[in-house]
């Protein structure tokens, strides 16, 4: 008895969650989310502290005395800055140019004059 009790409650139950629905429901194509994700995606660097030696990047214009801190790559350009360092999945690299700079779209990466 009390198993065709909660085979009906069962029953019922998404019975209800069915007709809640309202209208026939659509299903997206996964390219079009994946192509929206990545479209809207911000690109952040993963920098957790300041350059302390010059060496790899003073060509590229990222040294310590330079920096005007973290920042995102349009107020770095908006600032005057000239180089930009990011770092992204344990890879450091310095972006040079200020047009080039805002062209990125990076987050919370080094800013320098």
């Amino acid at each position: 008895m009390q198993l065709v009790q909660l085979l009906t409650l069962t029953t019922l139950f998404f019975t209800g969650l069915v007709a809640a629905v309202p209208g026939a429901v659509e299903m997206r194509a996964p390219e079009s989310d994946i192509s929206e994700l990545l479209e809207s995606r911000t690109i952040k660097c993963a920098n957790i502290a300041k350059i302390k030696r010059p060496a790899r990047y003073e060509k590229e214009g990222c040294t310590p005395d330079l920096s005007l801190g973290f920042l995102s790559a349009h107020n770095c350009f908006n600032k005057g800055g000239r180089a930009y360092l990011c770092v992204q999945s344990g890879q450091s690299f310095c972006i040079q140019g200020g047009s080039n700079i805002k062209k990125t779209g990076y987050e919370k990466g080094e800013c320098f004059q």
